[in-house]
C-alpha cells in the first residue's frame, strides 16, 4: 500500500500539534502515513519539542502565503490540513488552497468555525471579521475543488476550552464569558477532540468528501463553567474583572461583535450526533481534569 503524504500547517500551534498527536496515534491502526509538519522556523523550540516528541515526524520551514516553493521541494503530498489565525486568514489560506489543487493534492481539511449550525454555517458569514473571513475561505475551497477533483473537508469547531487555560489572556476569556446574559449557553470543544476529528477525516479522505462537520464537547453557561471549575480545582474560574472585560468589549470591535453574536445566535454543534458517530468528545469538566493546565485538587 503506497504511503500517503499529510502535511500539517500551522503544526507547531494548538490544533496543529493536536492533529500531529492524533495522526501519530492512528498510524499502526491504519494505511501508512508520512507526517510532514509545516512551520514558519525549523528551529524554534516548539518545531524542536514536536520532532523530539515524534521523531517520525518530517519538520517542514515555509510559509503558507508562499506555498509554492514548499511544493517544489516537498512533492505528491497527497493531504493537507489546514488552519489560519486572524487577522489574516485569507491572505494564509487562499494561496495554499489554490498551491495545493495546483500541484494535484487529493484532499484538504479545513479548520474553520461553526456559524450557528451545520445549515446555517454556509449561509451566514456573521458580523464577526474573523468567522466571515473563514466562511469566504469555505466557499472558495467548496467551489475550487470540484473542477479538479481534490476532495474537500470542513471542520467548523465551537469555541475553544483552551482559551480558558492559566495565563492573562485565559483570564480575559473567562471575564469577556461572564459578561453575557446568565442563562445564556455557551458552546465549547477542546483542540485535542479539533485534532481527532481532523485526523480521522486525513486518515480516510474518501469517506469525508464534500462534508462539513461541527465539533463541540459542552455547551453551558458561565455559571455552570465555574460552578465545575470550582468544584474540580477548589476556586472560581481566573478571570478579569468585570469594569475591565465589560470595558474589552466595548472598547474593541472583535470582541463586542464576537459577544454580542455569541448572545443573539451562538454556536449550535449537534454534540449528541457526533458523539453517536463515535467520538469522544470531551465535556469541559474533562477537559479540566485532563488538560494539564490546572492542578486538580483531590476528589475533583
Amino acid at each position: 500500500m503506497a504511503t500517503r503524504k499529510i502535511l500539517i500547517v500551522g503544526a507547531t500551534g494548538k490544533q496543529g500539534r493536536a492533529t500531529v498527536t492524533a495522526l501519530a496515534a492512528l498510524q499502526p491502526h491504519s494505511s501508512p502515513i508520512s507526517i510532514l509538519a509545516l512551520t514558519r522556523s525549523a528551529v524554534s523550540p516548539k518545531a524542536q519539542a514536536l520532532s523530539k516528541e515524534f521523531p517520525n515526524v518530517t519538520i517542514v520551514e515555509g510559509d503558507v502565503m508562499n506555498p509554492d516553493v514548499i511544493f517544489a521541494l516537498h512533492r505528491n503530498i497527497t493531504s493537507i490540513f489546514l488552519v489560519t489565525i486572524p487577522p489574516n486568514d485569507e491572505e494564509q489560506a487562499l494561496p495554499m488552497i489554490d498551491a495545493a489543487i495546483a500541484h494535484g493534492v487529493s484532499h484538504i481539511v479545513f479548520s474553520s468555525v461553526d456559524r450557528g449550525g451545520e445549515n446555517l454555517s454556509w449561509e451566514n458569514p456573521t458580523t464577526v471579521p474573523h468567522f466571515a473571513a473563514k466562511h469566504r475561505i469555505e466557499l472558495h475551497l467548496r467551489d475550487a475543488t470540484p473542477i479538479t477533483g481534490t476532495r474537500w473537508t470542513i471542520l467548523r469547531p465551537a469555541g475553544f476550552m483552551d482559551n480558558y487555560a492559566p495565563g492573562f489572556f485565559g483570564k480575559m476569556m473567562a471575564g469577556l464569558w461572564a459578561t453575557m446574559p446568565a442563562d445564556r449557553k455557551m458552546q465549547l470543544v477542546s483542540v485535542q477532540d479539533i485534532g481527532n476529528v481532523a485526523a480521522r477525516a486525513l486518515s480516510d479522505p474518501e469517506k469525508w468528501a464534500s462534508r462539513a462537520l461541527g465539533i463541540a464537547g459542552d455547551d453551558l453557561t458561565f455559571g455552570e463553567a465555574n460552578e465545575m471549575f470550582l468544584k474540580i480545582v477548589g476556586y472560581a474560574i481566573p478571570r478579569t474583572w468585570d469594569v475591565v472585560s465589560r470595558g474589552v468589549r466595548w472598547g474593541i470591535d472583535d470582541a463586542s461583535k464576537s459577544m454580542d453574536w455569541f448572545e443573539k445566535v451562538g454556536f449550535a454543534v449537534d454534540i449528541e450526533a457526533l458523539r453517536q458517530e463515535g467520538f469522544s468528545v470531551q465535556s469541559f469538566g474533562d477537559w479540566i481534569k485532563t488538560s494539564g493546565d490546572w492542578v486538580v485538587q483531590d476528589g475533583g
